[in-house]
């Protein structure tokens, strides 16, 4: 016989199945549509279909999920879903846990005081079958009132949240409490994004840019490749000088170990970037050194971290009253394309994005250029007077749509 409660604002629903006790949450603050779940659950229960949810512990679950994460995320990727995660459960196992967190945990093994910062915000629970769709929007409403965070952050949580129970589904036998939902997440409501705020360089900003860097040569190129080629930092930054051929007018973006360091491209897939003529008349200029393997070296001969490089450039502009960075020169590359009035497709065919993703970024550039484009066709007999344009029809096909192919229709 099921009996139904109340946690905090919560109905609960506990009953026996198989000879175990199953305690569920309803998910609603409300009595009467607590009853009628409760009724709805009868009704499976008589036929066959109310099963035994998963309960899976989420400690060693989340150990492993995100040694599986690291092992299919890039770094930079991996570090940012780490985040996520640890924001929303707290630092619950190892790999959710800081460095300092780590040795302040050894401290307090060996007797010494140690100082472990949860996060305030984070979720206790002690399976995963406790987070429920309620629980999610629960804590995205509270960081959005107390953290201020957009809702592309917002968005972001419930992604790598939907991932964690895809994983958990797909390998570890999750099964659901909510009746009839597979993936709890996908009851929680995705918000409403603005548009993108893109900033790119016009072209007399292009070469005021280059100019200011140029007793910083090194600075100088990485910021052409990225401006000239649409490459990410990071992409830019990994090239090595076998992934630059000047002979086939041909940047390389691939997969490399070297030193013993796995790279992968973001998207985990291979590029080639055209070099234009701008571009060209830059790295035929570029100076590189005999021993070093990479095409745009740190001042110590090494791969720059993308930090540092960042900070370099930015004391450079600084300086010069530019406020300009890396995403903006990408931005550049496909800013301009777009309002030359490339197709969308081959724009992130050349800069490793998805179509949709150029689409929200550059789409509203392109009808600047369109004008053309809005105007209807029509025959040569019209444009040159030798025809009425009230005479002319357009054709339509089968299903009635019409055709930019015109008829001329003869009167009399």
């Amino acid at each position: 016989m099921a009996s139904m409660y109340k946690r905090g604002d919560v109905w609960w629903i506990q009953y026996r199945i198989g000879g175990k006790n199953v305690q569920r949450s309803l998910d609603t603050e409300s009595e009467q549509l607590a009853k009628l779940k409760i009724k709805q659950m009868e009704g499976l229960h008589a036929s066959g279909q109310l099963g035994l949810p998963s309960r899976t512990p989420i400690v060693p679950f989340l150990e492993v999920f995100c040694q599986h994460l690291q092992q299919r995320r890039s770094k930079t990727s991996y570090r940012a879903d780490i985040s996520y995660l640890r924001t929303f459960f707290g630092p619950l196992c190892d790999a959710l846990k800081t460095k300092a967190e780590r040795e302040a945990e050894k401290e307090n093994a060996s007797g010494a005081n140690g100082d472990l910062s949860i996060p305030a915000s984070s979720v206790p629970v002690r399976y995963l079958e406790d987070v429920t769709p309620g629980l999610v929007n629960h804590f995205i409403s509270g960081r959005i009132e107390t953290d201020g965070i957009s809702p592309k952050t917002a968005n972001r949580t419930r992604e790598i949240l939907h991932v964690v129970f895809n994983y958990a589904i797909k390998h570890h036998g999750f099964v659901s409490p909510i009746r009839g939902t597979r993936n709890p997440i996908e009851n929680v409501e995705r918000l409403s994004e603005p548009a993108p705020n893109i900033r790119y360089l016009e072209l007399d900003d292009i070469g005021k840019q280059l100019e200011v860097l140029a007793t910083r040569p090194v600075l100088r190129t990485a910021a052409a490749i990225l401006i000239y080629a649409g490459l990410r930092r990071e992409e830019s930054l990994w090239l090595t000088k076998e992934d630059v051929d000047l002979s086939q007018r041909i940047i390389r973006v691939r997969a490399k170990t070297e030193g013993g360091e796995t790279w992968q491209p973001k998207t985990k897939r291979n590029r080639a970037v055209p070099i234009s003529n701008a571009l060209m008349a830059i790295l035929k200029e570029h100076q590189m050194e005999k021993d070093c393997t990479w095409f745009l070296p740190s001042p110590e001969g090494k791969r720059w971290h993308p930090d540092n490089f960042s900070h370099a450039l930015a004391d450079v502009n600084s300086k010069a009253g530019l406020l300009w960075g890396c995403l903006d020169f990408r931005h550049t590359f496909g800013s301009q394309l777009a309002m030359k009035g490339e197709s969308l497709y081959k724009i992130s065919e050349l800069m490793g994005n998805s179509p949709e993703i150029c689409r929200r970024h550059y789409a509203a550039l392109i009808p600047e250029k369109m004008r053309d484009t809005v105007e209807f066709d029509v025959p040569a007999e019209v444009k040159a007077g030798k025809l009425p344009a009230s005479r002319v029809r357009g054709r339509r096909g089968r299903e009635g749509q019409s055709r930019h192919a015109f008829a001329i229709v003869r009167v009399g």
